[in-house]
C-alpha cells in the first residue's frame, strides 16, 4: 500500500521527487516505500535545522523549520 503526504516541508528532497509522476497528478508528494534516503536541502544531510532527521512522516507542521510549498 502506498502512502500519501499533501504537506511535507518544501526543503525535503529524496531522489523520487526529481521524477514526475503523472499518474496522479493531484497528488502533492508520494513516498515510495523503496526509498529510504531523505536530505533537507536547509542542511544538505539527513538531518533539518532543527537536527531531526529528515523524512516524510515527521518533516511537518509541528517542527519549527517547515515551510510549506509556495502555492
Amino acid at each position: 500500500m502506498e502512502n500519501r503526504i499533501k504537506s511535507p516541508c518544501k526543503h525535503l528532497r529524496s531522489k523520487n521527487i526529481m521524477v514526475p509522476d503523472f499518474s496522479n497528478a493531484g497528488e502533492d508528494y508520494s513516498i515510495d516505500p523503496s526509498v529510504q534516503h531523505y536530505w533537507c536541502l536547509c542542511t544538505m544531510t539527513t538531518a533539518g535545522p532543527d537536527n531531526k532527521l529528515a523524512v516524510p512522516e515527521d518533516c511537518q507542521t509541528n517542527r519549527s523549520c517547515f515551510e510549506a510549498e509556495d502555492e
